[in-house]
């Protein structure tokens, strides 16, 4: 094994990857844009994670040809540069159509070709205004930018919009998108899942984990997850397979091999499943912890593995005996709090705490609005891990509004 392994992007939610690595006996390179990273590694390199050639420029200038084992990120715009590391370093690596950031134009495309998607998808120069304006009047859309990372830059737009209104969401998409363009599409309402999923070299592909997303009550005008919920006792097995079968297939349908997948998928009333869209990449607390502990194997561990030549077993790693779970605060829109606490007071003892971090929970602090995943993560979170049928959705929300009620006052 070689010293040290690359980790691109310094959010707080990646602190759990820097541990984790530490446990397989790596120093961690963190490389962010910025000053001063919310996370802290063995040695820090501060450069955009997309320059690509500029990383690999100064881990050369520092002397580490031949001492990295590795790469990862859980920022879509940095997949690219995760590929080139790879390869800079002699590991296996994703196809070469993915050494640049794969669009959400793309994407459709594949899983059309595929017949794996089925909603109404136009991009802004495909939907002339008078058209657009027709079809939002008797149907919700979604208006997005089709290169950007998170939630950013989305607008959900109800029945009966004004020319104005659309406008502005496709100004503010294509002000996101690194192309300056936005798709608009069928807003398809249902349940949300994501699907996270390991891909070798040999063209094997496991779902090591499935989670239920449930969304803030607060944000404005955006789907804020702020629950990801793997092994819910709230469908039966067979349905958990067949989402398993479903985000293999959209994962194999991009022509991906080599990485993890993230997919977010939904379910429509009816059963049937929709892509989103999906990164090639694993993501924060999800990578290191909630999807290890819901399945039982070692999601990470098996990346680094799969990076050396290692397979991975087809199939799923689906309805295990434990659950997981990551908790993301939610606080009401203009509310004050009062009282120093956190969820953990209230969980039950059956629950375990892998990771929190509550530093956004401040007393006599007004709590506003929010729109997007870097808003809300502002606030904290906790990493949870429990017996399936103890650690349900209806349970932690009780301790969430037993947390709510000492933190605001409200009784």
């Amino acid at each position: 094994m070689k010293e040290y392994f690359v980790l691109l992007g310094a959010n707080k939610l990646l602190w759990g990857q820097v541990c984790k690595l530490r446990e397989f006996g790596y120093k961690v390179i963190v490389v962010a844009w910025n000053d001063h990273p919310d996370i802290e590694g063995d040695l820090f390199i501060q450069m955009d994670v997309k320059d690509k050639d500029g990383i690999i420029r100064k881990l050369e200038e520092l002397g580490l040809k031949g001492r990295v084992d590795g790469a990862l990120s859980s920022i879509d715009l940095a997949a690219p540069t995760v590929n080139a590391i790879n390869r800079w370093a002699g590991n296996k690596t994703m196809p070469e159509k993915f050494d640049v950031v794969l669009s959400k134009e793309e994407m459709r495309d594949c899983w059309m070709k595929a017949g794996v998607f089925n909603r109404i998808s136009k991009m802004d120069d495909e939907f002339p205004m008078d058209e657009l304006y027709e079809t939002s009047q008797h149907m919700k859309l979604i208006c997005k930018p089709n290169v950007a990372a998170s939630s950013r830059g989305i607008t959900i737009l109800e029945k009966g919009q004004t020319h104005e209104a659309l406008q502005n969401a496709m100004y503010k998409a294509r002000e996101t998108s690194f192309d300056h363009r936005c798709l608009i599409e069928e807003f398809v309402e249902g349940e949300e899942f994501t699907v996270d999923m390991l891909g070798d070299a040999y063209g094997n592909v496991n779902c090591y984990g499935s989670s239920i997303q449930h969304h803030s009550l607060y944000a404005l005008k955006n789907h804020v997850t702020v629950i990801h919920h793997w092994n819910s006792r709230k469908y039966d097995d067979a349905t958990w397979n067949r989402i398993a079968d479903f985000g293999i297939a959209c994962y194999k349908a991009l022509g991906l091999h080599s990485m993890f997948g993230h997919l977010e998928i939904i379910m429509k009333e009816d059963g049937t499943f929709t892509p989103v869209e999906m990164g090639a990449r694993s993501s924060g607390f999800i990578c290191s912890h909630t999807v290890s502990a819901a399945s039982g194997h070692d999601y990470l561990g098996d990346y680094v593995k799969m990076l050396h030549g290692g397979k991975v077993e087809p199939g799923n790693y689906l309805n295990g005996a434990n659950a997981s779970m990551w908790f993301g605060y939610d606080i009401p829109s203009d509310s004050d709090s009062v009282t120093a606490t956190n969820i953990t007071e209230f969980l039950d003892p059956r629950i375990t705490v892998l990771f929190e971090n509550h530093d956004g929970l401040k007393v006599n602090e007004h709590y506003g609005d929010y729109i997007n995943d870097g808003d809300r993560d502002k606030f904290g979170y906790a990493i949870l891990c429990g017996p399936r049928d103890i650690m349900t959705y209806e349970s932690v929300q009780k301790s969430n509004e037993l947390f709510l009620d000492k933190f605001l006052g409200r009784k």
